[in-house]
């Protein structure tokens, strides 16, 4: 390795200032810069649903570490509002468009991270250009929805998507005092959960008042400047105020494809397990990258801020000449929807199906304290797994507390390629306030095993 060798960064979030941060540990004098499109680094995105709804009182809390701290602390040149347009991995050179200088310029690297992150899905809808139509994706995007919820008298939110996000935003806009509706182009909510759990989380929205429509979509978007109204496909005609698309996210590719950069089968960039790309001395970490699936041992497409993090630190790892790889995802994942609480872990029931036809499932109630302590909560737990041998598959579970801890248990049993038979052997914590005597996940692993057939 050259010494004073020339690290260059594309995305300075999770996945691109882990990396930096890794660099500069491994390598005390090399050359670290960090170019990103917006004019924020290293900032909580899950967290802005908070601060739109004033649980999280400024923006300022959700940023990390600070650009100009990047720069005076870890000595980390930060260049905010560029956003990289190609490479050429022969010269080895970047050509990059400064916003604020309305200029193009080009830069060399040694070793180049792609962590270019993810973005907003916006559907083909008309009208999706009219005023108080927002995405939710980055901390701008967060601001502006909250500057129009506090400076205008919106009274109807549509909310497009059904998954975290959505939920997420539909609690932050009931908090305002809006009316909510969410329409959900599949048959269910949170369509990465069986129907079971989904049900649940509808049940919480119409607990709430909130409105859902299912199986429709939003096919125009009415209204002079702004949002006025949506129709959508049976017919229906909502009122909006405000209308939030959260229709999932698609991986940042244009650029890692104009240096020959691979994508794999899910449309992200294809990694290996030391986040190499196909291309010498470029690497590539996070939202824009894929992640093997270690249930299904095919590699996925999961984004989320725990995996940016490992991978970008992974990625700057081995750039800077330490060796280390990144084990794999289960895909664990949990939201809070009003009072409801969702956790999800390892694959549904519908693609332990096409991997395994005899998988089968289990789905149990119980309550997340003792019974006779007060104010017990339900949880619903729901176990996948095979029956040939009892491997666990996945998990989910639905309570009022209690779950997203409890999840974790369930991680950590699918990264271990454990049986409900194993499970059924923990040794878990038990104290009226926080378990009864047996765990839910214990009572859902003991009826589990009981279609176990060997």
């Amino acid at each position: 390795m050259k010494k004073n060798e020339r690290f260059v960064i594309i995305g300075g979030n999770a996945a691109g200032m882990s990396a930096a941060s890794r660099i500069r540990r491994n390598l005390p004098e090399a050359e670290i810069i960090v170019f990103e499109e917006s004019g924020d680094v290293s900032y909580g995105a899950c967290g802005l649903p908070y601060y739109i709804s004033n649980d999280i009182p400024e923006s300022e809390r959700l940023i990390a570490i600070s650009a100009d701290d990047f720069r005076q602390k870890r000595n980390i040149d930060v260049r905010l509002h560029h956003r990289a347009v190609s490479f050429d991995p022969r010269k080895k050179t970047i050509e990059l468009y400064s916003s604020t200088e309305n200029n193009q310029e080009q830069i060399s690297y040694d070793k180049l991270i792609i962590a270019t992150g993810a973005r907003s899905v916006k559907p083909p809808i008309d009208g999706i250009d009219l005023d108080n139509v927002f995405t939710l994706r980055t901390l701008q995007d967060g601001i502006r929805i909250k500057d129009s919820l506090d400076a205008k008298n919106h009274k109807n939110a549509i909310i497009v998507g059904g998954g975290y996000i959505g939920l997420e935003m539909a609690e932050a806009l009931h908090k305002h005092g809006l009316k909510v509706t969410v329409v959900e182009m599949l048959d269910r909510l949170m369509p990465n959960v069986d129907t079971d759990i989904s049900a649940l989380v509808e049940e919480e929205l119409h607990s709430k008042g909130c409105a859902v429509y299912k199986s429709n979509a939003v096919e125009e978007i009415m209204g002079g400047s702004a949002v006025e109204r949506v129709r959508l496909s049976d017919g229906t005609v909502l009122p909006a105020d405000i209308l939030v698309i959260a229709a999932g996210v698609k991986p940042n590719v244009e650029f890692a494809l104009s240096g020959g950069v691979q994508l794999g089968g899910t449309g992200a960039i294809a990694v290996s397990s030391t986040m190499r790309t196909n291309v010498h001395n470029v690497f590539a970490a996070g939202d824009c990258a894929e992640a093997k699936n270690l249930v299904t041992g095919k590699n996925d497409y999961i984004p989320l801020g725990t995996t940016a993090n490992k991978q970008g630190r992974i990625a700057g790892d081995n750039a800077s000449g330490k060796a280390s790889k990144f084990a794999g995802i289960v895909g664990t994942a949990a939201v809070k929807v009003f009072d409801l609480e969702i956790a999800r872990t390892g694959i549904c029931s519908a693609t332990a199906k096409k991997l395994y036809p005899s998988a089968q499932s289990i789905l149990i109630k119980s309550k997340s304290r003792a019974g006779y302590y007060p104010n017990p909560q339900k949880i619903t737990v729901k176990l996948i797994f095979r029956p040939e041998d009892g491997r666990l598959l996945g998990a989910q579970m639905a309570g009022g507390e209690g779950v997203a801890k409890r999840i974790d248990v369930l991680a950590t049993a699918l990264h271990q390629r454990m049986s409900v038979q194993d499970i059924v052997e923990l040794d878990l914590s038990y104290a009226p306030p926080f378990a009864p005597v047996w765990d839910p996940i214990l009572v859902a692993a003991n009826q589990a095993t009981k279609l176990v057939r060997k």
